[in-house]
């Protein structure tokens, strides 16, 4: 009688023990084992430790809340869901211990194999887009016209790593012809970097007030800025002027294990597409209208504009072209 009494303690104490430190995958699983309950959908959430993260990304749950519990109710099992970092996302969804992984679109090109993983979906801003750029503006009155003029000017850029303000960024200078060596670049705080502002008002003011020459804001904080601004220290469109849009990419992207089975993927991506219809309450606390789904290019596109581009392949040398030159000069 004192093991049978013992066994469900020493259940319940683990469960409490695994719940308490966040391991909600372990501990379903633990109790799936042991005939407590259905085998759970393992969800990870990459944490976003870039300077522009919001505050509440650090304890996501109260925000996934009303999500987790739709997915578990169509799905027909609860769904666990972890907060790790990216290398932790990564190893699971390879080994197959998370099924399905939410990550920053950045997170999302450095994942060791994402050309293997299925993307589900992705969110989509409340004005219904998957995938938003940034624009790049100066001031009204400034005489650049284009890209091209930017050679040797200060250029402001988003927090360092956004996918929009910084890598899609340098990717449209870099379209035009401009590297990063032919902006003037900053002394502090690292000899050489871009000149990197904490947020879109931020690139805005600098570029109004001519503290830059120009200046990447994403497209959503572009719209949000009102069109007239009576004060003189006030950012507003009327004081600047677009000169060119980046590439689109998204927030970020959700994507399944190769190991998850294809029908439960089809089912989790379907339920994720109608949440807008079925269950709008879920959305709110994430700021978005609902979920999308990108062409078959678009993911290798948002890596390419992310991952620094690799050198192209040195030639080898003909085995004539290898004997000419090591041959001695004719006398």
């Amino acid at each position: 009688m004192r093991r049978n009494a013992t066994c469900p303690t020493l259940v319940l104490s683990a469960t409490v023990l695994l719940c308490a430190t966040g391991c909600q995958t372990l501990s379903s699983r633990f109790l799936s084992l042991m005939g407590l309950s259905k085998d759970p959908l393992a969800l990870a959430l990459a944490m976003d430790n870039s300077p522009a993260a919001p505050v509440e990304a650090l304890n996501p749950f109260p925000r996934y809340a009303a999500l987790q519990k739709a997915l578990g109710d169509g799905l027909g099992r609860p769904v666990a869901v972890d907060v790790c970092f990216l290398f932790q996302a990564d190893l699971g969804l390879t080994s197959g211990l998370y099924d399905v992984a939410d990550v920053t679109t950045t997170q999302y090109a450095r994942l060791t194999r994402p050309e293997t993983l299925r993307v589900l979906a992705v969110p989509a801003d409340q004005q219904g887009r998957i995938a938003r750029c940034a624009v790049l503006v100066v001031a009204a009155n400034s005489p650049i016209q284009g890209v091209p003029g930017l050679r040797g000017k200060i250029v402001a850029f988003g927090p360092a790593d956004d996918p929009r303000t910084h890598h899609a960024a340098l990717h449209l200078l870099q379209r035009e012809g401009l590297a990063k060596t032919d902006l003037a670049l900053e002394v502090l705080p690292v000899l050489g970097g871009l000149k990197h502002m904490p947020d879109a008002r931020s690139v805005a003011q600098t570029v109004a007030s001519g503290g830059s020459d120009a200046g990447f804001i994403d497209e959503a904080a572009w719209d949000a800025l009102p069109e007239h601004a009576p004060p003189a220290d006030e950012p507003a469109r009327d004081k600047l002027r677009i000169i060119g849009r980046t590439a689109p990419v998204p927030d970020r992207v959700i994507v399944a294990s190769p190991k998850l089975p294809a029908e439960t993927a089809d089912k989790v991506s379907a339920l994720l597409l109608a949440m807008e219809c079925d269950h709008p309450d879920a959305l709110k606390p994430l700021g978005i209208a609902g979920f999308g789904t990108p062409d078959a290019d678009a993911a290798a596109a948002w890596r390419k504009l992310i991952l620094p581009a690799e050198p192209p392949p040195e030639e080898p040398e003909s085995a004539d072209q290898s004997a000419t030159e090591s041959a001695p000069p004719p006398s």
